[in-house]
């Protein structure tokens, strides 16, 4: 007798759980310049995009990559380095829907 077994190659990226550190209060920020991030493909392949002055940011976890958070921008997720995204080259604003809408680079 024979069976069939299927194996699934597929990756999913979740952003893990760091103990002992929370986000930060203010969830979304407005660049003032551009910034570049890693968004990642459904396969796993990682690409680097180029986010706009002005884009605005919503954190919603803590990246797969090291020192990063995960953002949305325009409905898809990115990868943003906390130095940047914290630092004084973006401005934390108050929710909105903009965050949300639309395609990444």
């Amino acid at each position: 007798m024979t069976s069939t077994v299927a194996i699934s190659t597929t990756r999913i990226f979740i952003a893990p759980v760091e103990k002992g550190r929370a986000l930060p209060a203010n969830r979304v920020y407005r660049l003032r310049k551009e910034f570049m991030a890693v968004q990642f493909e459904r396969g796993g392949k990682g690409k680097i995009v180029l986010l706009p002055k002005g884009a605005e940011l919503e954190i919603v976890g803590f990246s797969c990559l090291s020192e990063c958070f995960e953002v949305l921008w325009k409905g898809r997720r990115c990868s943003v380095f906390e130095v940047d995204l914290l630092g004084p080259w973006s401005s934390p604003i108050a929710a909105s829907g903009q965050a949300a809408e639309g395609v990444c680079a």
